[in-house]
């Protein structure tokens, strides 16, 4: 098999968190978009592209300090989005949808854009990293906004479980990559990191209005927005982050560097010449049907293990010929052991500053 020309490399373009995120779920996604410069024939997504729109606009405000940003910054990423897909409608539809949003945002934390000195968006970051085995990497990405001592992420989601976010936001990627970016322009860490969720309108499990028979869409729009001013918990929801050189150092010990590690590998084989006569130990072809709770968004069953080495709720492996009356009993959870000290302290609820 002949080498792919190299169209795209992580030590001269970078890596971004997206593409590290597409590498982890899918490997030949990442080839054919990254090796190949390729990419599917698929329709607007609203899922995707709404949470485009809405930071668009967050974006125009943070930069303008004005309403008219908001706008301006969503109708410039509206054209972006015309001119790649055909779906005129659905799109002009969740660009308004996003303006509407973004005011309502603004209402209820421009004011803290302002305390907490927000004062850049999408700003482009770019390092240089040395793996443990001695490679370079680059990484780069942009961060949604930032200030000298915070850092904003927004994420725009149908649904989110504001538990599970509490006790593993310390090891979430993009927050942590956004982190090494900021250390690496400032010699520490941020002091906090505002991670705000915005409610995608109309998704699965969705709570509000839903569309009547024959109901004008801008009706059923109008009221989505009624919806929101009304029920504004529902929609915004923001979680303080205190980083601490501990828990990152855990990050990049336990996640960072071993996922960067194996991406070399795997890029350094498939940019081989002649590959298909190298022993291959990194790319295949996965199963059909396999269940993988990190893709399905699920709770792993051995997820305090993995994070620091817990046996609660193990026990000894019972083999089928064991009789039960000698079968080794599982050690059960304690109240104070369902999340470590640390987790319970990354992240924090709205009000708690």
């Amino acid at each position: 098999m002949a080498a792919y020309k190299q169209i795209w490399s992580p030590t001269i373009h970078g890596l971004s968190v997206s593409g590290l995120e597409l590498w982890l779920v899918d490997r030949t996604a990442f080839e054919i978009s990254y090796l190949r410069d390729l990419e599917a024939v698929e329709p607007w997504n609203k899922n995707i592209y709404y949470g485009v729109l809405v930071q668009a606009g967050i974006e125009g405000f943070i930069k303008t300090r004005n309403l008219a940003g908001v706008k301006r910054f969503i109708e410039t990423e509206a054209q972006k989005q015309l001119l790649a897909y055909d779906d005129w409608d659905d799109i002009l539809w969740w660009a308004e949808m996003a303006r509407q949003t973004c005011h309502q945002y603004v209402e209820i934390y421009g004011a803290d854009l302002d305390k907490y000195e927000v004062k850049a968006s999408e700003r482009h970051h770019e390092i240089e990293l040395k793996l443990p085995s001695g490679r370079m990497i680059k990484l780069h990405g942009y961060i949604d906004g930032e200030g000298d001592n915070v850092i904003l992420e927004n994420k725009c989601r149908g649904e989110w479980d504001e538990t599970a976010i509490a006790k593993e936001v310390d090891l979430n990627l993009q927050v942590n990559m956004y982190c090494l970016f900021h250390r690496a322009t400032n010699g520490r860490l941020p002091g906090r990191v505002w991670y705000q969720h915005i409610r995608r309108p109309a998704g699965f499990g969705y709570k509000g209005p839903r569309q009547k028979q024959r109901e004008d869409r801008g009706d059923f729009r109008h009221r989505i927005v009624e919806h929101i001013t009304n029920n504004r918990p529902y929609y915004f929801y923001r979680y303080w982050i205190r980083p601490d050189e501990k828990r990152f150092s855990r990050f990049m010990k336990q996640m960072m560097f071993p996922m960067l590690e194996a991406f070399m590998d795997w890029y350094e084989y498939m940019i081989t010449p002649n590959r298909s006569e190298v022993l291959n130990r990194v790319h295949w072809t996965t199963p059909y049907g396999l269940y993988n709770p990190f893709m399905e968004g699920t709770q792993e069953r051995f997820r305090q293990y993995r994070i620091d080495g817990s046996l609660e709720g193990l026990r000894p492996k019972v083999h089928y010929r064991d009789a039960p009356e000698t079968a080794p009993k599982a050690v059960r959870p304690t109240p104070s052991t369902n999340g470590t000290a640390e987790a319970k302290s990354a992240g924090k609820r709205r009000n708690s500053v």
